[in-house]
């Protein structure tokens, strides 16, 4: 039993000590992604399995992201919907004139087929600074056999400091189930 005032730590230097954490949390973002990547292989395409409902969105799937006003180029993302969480990355992610993060987000099932989701991506200048985020408010309807949704909602961009950088953008999310 450890005893009250004593840490668990070892006794380190504070500047070692950030640099192991750093490594820690490296290590185990790399440990869970190439996980999660082997995850998605190990899936044959288009699987669902057989107590999954055709109505059901969670799962993992490929989808093109579009604007309907062609202000940003259209662009592929991979999206993993959970049991009520959302997370969507798409290839602008490592573009220096575009980055952002993964978006990360919350839905709820509204109706047969028919679901909302709301998420947020945070952006960055080319030299990887904090540049503000993008809000993200969509309405998605599953075909019948449950293996392609339409999404559509604004997006809406801020800077740091919560401003508006101009009116919401109408975008489509049309995906096709991976898994």
């Amino acid at each position: 039993m450890r005893k009250p005032g004593k840490s668990l730590r070892p006794m380190m230097p504070e500047s070692q000590a950030g640099e192991s954490r750093r490594h820690m949390i490296k290590g185990a973002g790399m440990f869970f992604g190439a996980g999660g990547a082997l995850a998605a292989l190990a899936t044959p395409a288009g699987a669902m399995s057989e107590d999954q409902d055709q109505g059901d969105i969670q799962g993992l799937w490929a989808s093109v992201v579009s604007a309907q006003n062609n202000s940003f180029p259209a662009f592929k993302a991979i999206e993993l919907w959970g049991d009520g969480t959302f997370i969507g990355s798409g290839n602008t992610d490592l573009t220096p004139a575009a980055l952002s993060s993964s978006a990360w987000g919350r839905w709820t099932k509204t109706g047969p087929g028919k679901f909302h989701m709301i998420a947020r991506f945070w952006t960055y200048d080319s030299k990887a600074n904090p540049t503000g985020y993008v809000t993200v408010d969509f309405t998605y309807t599953l075909t019948a056999d449950g293996k392609r949704y339409h999404g559509v909602g604004p997006m809406q961009s801020f800077d740091n400091n919560g401003n508006s950088l101009g009116p919401p953008t109408t975008t489509f999310d049309d995906g096709v189930r991976i898994a």
